[in-house]
């Protein structure tokens, strides 16, 4: 395992979070909760915020405050990796939910096969199966 460099960083060596924006909290949390097969004691609601805990530790954190006066953007960058055990199954679970594939579908090579997901506030994730 690799250790931090022991100095004085008030700043941890994690992520503890991934934050996404939305319009739509009610919207956004039922698609999220089913996408990570979470149930409703794996979830907390906090006026605008809502927070999924996912098994490993790391939070999703929803959040509704203040965006009405944000633009949705026409592009952007993944925000997290999420693995998948079939590339093909996990597409048609995206889409069925309501999340769009985007940036040319699924890409596959001899390693990886992968796709980036939006939500309709354009948080942006990559859905990927390794192959090794």
């Amino acid at each position: 395992m690799i250790s931090p460099v022991e100095n004085k960083n008030p700043i941890r060596s994690q992520i503890s979070s991934v934050i996404l924006w939305s319009r739509n909290l009610e919207k956004s949390a039922e698609q999220y909760s089913k996408l990570f097969n979470l149930s409703n004691e794996q979830q907390e609601r906090f006026d605008h915020l809502h927070i999924l805990h996912l098994p490993n530790g790391t939070d999703i954190m929803i959040d509704s405050n203040g965006m009405d006066n944000i633009p949705v953007p026409d592009k952007g960058s993944p925000l997290c990796f999420v693995p998948a055990e079939d590339i093909d199954e996990a597409a048609a679970l995206i889409e069925s939910l309501g999340f769009q594939i985007i940036y040319g579908g699924i890409m596959r090579n001899e390693y990886v096969s992968f796709f980036n997901m939006r939500d309709d506030d354009f948080n942006v994730i990559t859905v990927c199966q390794n192959h090794n």
